[in-house]
């Protein structure tokens, strides 16, 4: 799961900076200067990126269990620019205490999935260090 949200991040620094790029850059130059291609070149590259963003938050959402709430935040953060940077750093900051929390219930230590358990018996505590 820790792959997921590593994935769920970059998509995330992508499209956000897109749709900062799309809205203060190519929509101002489209009805300012009458130039629109970088508006139709920027928003198509967003629009393709944005169903990437989908697929990577689907994937930690069905991976992570979300409910509706979070799944509703992330897919409409890609929709206001600088939001998805908010919503973002929320999700990260609450799946790192979700898992802190399952792994104080498991008795382990550390910060995500199988923390104890991806590293042997010397992660936890139950033998020497490998050397």
């Amino acid at each position: 799961m820790h792959g997921a949200l590593i994935r769920y991040r970059v998509m995330t620094y992508i499209v956000g900076s897109a749709l900062i790029v799309l809205v203060f850059v190519g929509v101002p130059l489209q009805v300012w200067a009458h130039f629109s291609l970088v508006a139709k070149v920027e928003g198509t590259i967003h629009g393709y990126l944005y169903l990437a963003y989908l697929f990577t938050a689907a994937d930690l959402a069905r991976r992570a269990h979300w409910r509706l709430g979070r799944i509703l935040a992330v897919v409409l953060s890609g929709f206001v620019p600088g939001l998805a940077f908010v919503v973002e750093h929320r999700v990260v900051k609450q799946m790192h205490a979700e898992w802190a929390a399952e792994a104080a219930a498991e008795g382990g230590e550390g910060i995500g999935p199988g923390a104890t358990t991806g590293r042997g018996a010397a992660a936890a505590g139950q033998g020497p260090e490998p050397g």
